[in-house]
């Protein structure tokens, strides 16, 4: 007992000199060693802590400055917020069950609208694209892949197919953010336009732009580039259209368009009459004038 009672002394007078807070005897003692356990669990946890900022940060400045970070799915996925791209490609599948088309949005190509039809009939169908003031005629497409291209102009517009006698339609809007649609116009005001009808195309071609040259050869001088209208830059004659047409142009100016039609009013080669033509009246002077100085 007496050295239990010296050891509990000493320990008392030790404790008084360690400057605690007004704690007494072994209680002062054990109160020291909870603040020292707490504050060695809590540098502990600092540590493991800066531990992992030290980590972090290298990592962090890698993915920023250097090619050599991985792209998890959500960084390559857009921002909250942030459209999806508009496809630059529409599909169109005409099943037996109905009309299919996964997009609402379509954008342009240089050429125009491309078109993906997938047909899982068992036969032919037709297909038609529509928009206001715009139509592709019937184009028969075979079961299996057909790859379609349409000058349309940008807005709402309509793709059919027949499927079981019956055209189902699916609206889809076109978008043109690289603003390659031009709408195709005369270099004259409206008032200055003359309209000629029903020119004959003799003999019939099968080039519409043979055929064009040859119903407006009195109009046109030397030097004047028939092809087709500029609506897109990249736009082609082969194209399927309800309206067959092929512009004049003249020192860099469309001074002419030619809606060109075949027997019968076809859409088809041979091509036997220029149905109507818009033709600037001082292309028509200068013709004119040209073809009488020759004379």
């Amino acid at each position: 007992m007496s050295d239990d009672h010296d050891l509990r002394s000493r320990l008392e007078r030790l404790a008084s000199f360690a400057g605690d807070p007004d704690e007494q005897g072994l209680d002062r003692v054990a109160a020291r060693r909870h603040r020292r356990l707490r504050r060695r669990r809590g540098a502990v946890a600092t540590a493991a802590v800066l531990a992992v900022l030290a980590v972090g940060v290298p990592l962090i400045s890698r993915g920023l400055d250097g090619d050599s970070a991985s792209v998890t799915a959500s960084e390559s996925a857009p921002p909250a917020g942030e459209p999806a791209e508009v496809p630059r490609v529409v599909e169109v599948r005409c099943e037996p069950t109905g009309i299919v088309v996964p997009v609402a949005s379509v954008r342009p190509q240089r050429d125009g609208l491309h078109i993906r039809v997938v047909n899982h009939l068992p036969v032919a169908t037709v297909v038609e694209v529509e928009s206001s003031g715009w139509s592709s005629g019937e184009i028969t497409v075979q079961p299996a892949l057909s790859q379609l291209r349409q000058p349309v102009p940008p807005g709402e517009l309509t793709i059919g197919c027949v499927i079981n006698g019956e055209v189902q339609r699916r609206r889809v809007e076109l978008v043109d953010p690289a603003g390659y649609y031009t709408e195709p116009e005369l270099a004259c005001d409206e008032a200055e336009v003359e309209t000629l009808t029903d020119l004959p195309v003799d003999p019939a071609a099968n080039s519409i732009i043979a055929a064009a040259r040859q119903a407006l050869r009195t109009h046109l001088v030397d030097g004047d580039v028939v092809g087709p209208p500029r609506g897109y830059p990249g736009q082609r004659l082969s194209d399927p259209t309800a309206d067959p047409m092929v512009q004049v142009v003249r020192d860099g100016d469309v001074v002419a368009f030619a809606h060109v039609r075949g027997n019968d009013g076809a859409v088809e080669p041979p091509w036997t009459t220029v149905a109507d033509a818009e033709v600037c009246n001082s292309a028509l002077a200068t013709a004119s004038t040209t073809t009488t100085a020759a004379g």
